[in-house]
């Protein structure tokens, strides 16, 4: 077995499994949070990786325990439950226990390639290893934090800036990443986050993930994106290719300033909003993005077995003292105006 530690916010896990490359790929993929093993952590996570066919209906986790039946896919009694089809990943199983300390989550992952992959079977493995990333290490991690200290994941990039940290939200294919990216090359302002960032409602924590482009977005930033460093491992996902970004501390914590929520449009501009549209805009746009919805129907289930008082409600609560602490903007983005044209339309409106 190999085992990588992971410290996120002083959130530890340590994640171990039979399959080297795996682990290997975690070390690369997580790069500051990633640490030696560490001796009490908060959470550990398993992931047995086999190779065949997969069945759902089959159970591969040894019980000690009688199970109930929760509903069509998920067993479980006091202190464990298990969850053999989530639906989200084909392959993958996931069982969680309380009742040992610290608290463990244990995947069965069954990577089974179709023909049409096998030409390129060692980049196809990869982009499967990029998915367990999720369910390995950041949504532990994610639901740890909301249990223990309320914090809520938001689907945004983050800068630190002269101003105050600087976000930009939206779903994907609006121009969040290139955005960014762009962003930094200005004097004074630097990453921290390129996908999701966790708040209190009040401050902003960074979650640290590799910075994804398409070769459009490259091409666009041009020697804007020097900053950048490729990942050694090949993987993504929808041809985006993956950077490493040492511009900021991954641990920093910033008070956000302003929320841009960009779009395309005809003409470019900058309109600021209410608190109470940009929370709604925010709760929607999270349950529109794929790596937080995913989550939230990975917490739901976490939450149906395990519940805690007034958690949901908090989760809302956190977004809206988020958006009435920080100016919340649409940004509209022509594209024919430029990257330039972006960055001097958000910098107008901070100052």
């Amino acid at each position: 077995m190999h085992t990588v530690g992971v410290r996120l916010h002083d959130a530890t896990l340590n994640l171990t499994s039979n399959h080297a490359p795996l682990i290997a790929y975690a070390r690369e993929h997580l790069h500051p949070l990633a640490t030696s093993p560490v001796d009490k952590p908060h959470l550990t996570v398993t992931c047995h990786w086999v190779q065949g066919e997969w069945r759902e209906e089959n159970n591969p986790f040894q019980c000690d325990q009688p199970l109930s039946l929760i509903g069509k896919r998920m067993l479980g009694n006091a202190d464990e439950l298990i969850w053999l089809n989530t639906l989200r990943m084909k392959g993958l199983q996931l069982r969680f226990r309380r009742g040992v300390e610290p608290f463990h989550c244990e995947v069965a992952y069954t990577f089974h390639p179709k023909k049409e992959k096998l030409e390129n079977l060692r980049d196809y493995e990869y982009k499967k290893y990029f998915s367990l990333m999720s369910y390995l290490v950041y949504y532990p991690l994610f639901w740890h934090l909301e249990r223990t200290r309320g914090w809520v994941a938001l689907h945004a990039s983050a800068l630190t800036s002269p101003h105050g940290s600087l976000l930009i939200g939206g779903l994907g294919g609006v121009g969040k990443t290139t955005t960014c990216v762009a962003l930094m090359q200005q004097h004074g302002i630097a990453l921290i986050a390129e996908n999701i960032v966790l708040t209190d409602g009040e401050f902003v924590y960074p979650c640290y993930e590799p910075v994804r482009l398409n070769p459009d977005s490259l091409q666009m930033l041009g020697g804007q994106a020097q900053e950048l460093r490729a990942m050694a491992f090949p993987g993504g996902l929808k041809e985006k290719s993956l950077f490493h970004f040492e511009a900021a501390p991954h641990t920093a914590v910033s008070r956000p300033a302003a929320l841009f929520l960009p779009q395309f449009t005809p003409r470019r501009g900058v309109a600021q909003i209410s608190a109470e549209a940009a929370a709604e805009k925010i709760i929607a746009m999270n349950r529109l993005t794929l790596e937080l919805d995913d989550y939230g129907w990975y917490a739901a289930a976490l939450d149906l077995h395990w519940p805690q008082a007034g958690q949901a409600l908090r989760r809302v609560e956190s977004v809206r003292r988020f958006a009435q602490n920080v100016r919340c903007f649409v940004l509209g983005i022509d594209r024919s105006a430029g990257v330039a044209a972006v960055v001097e339309d958000i910098l107008a409106s901070v100052r």
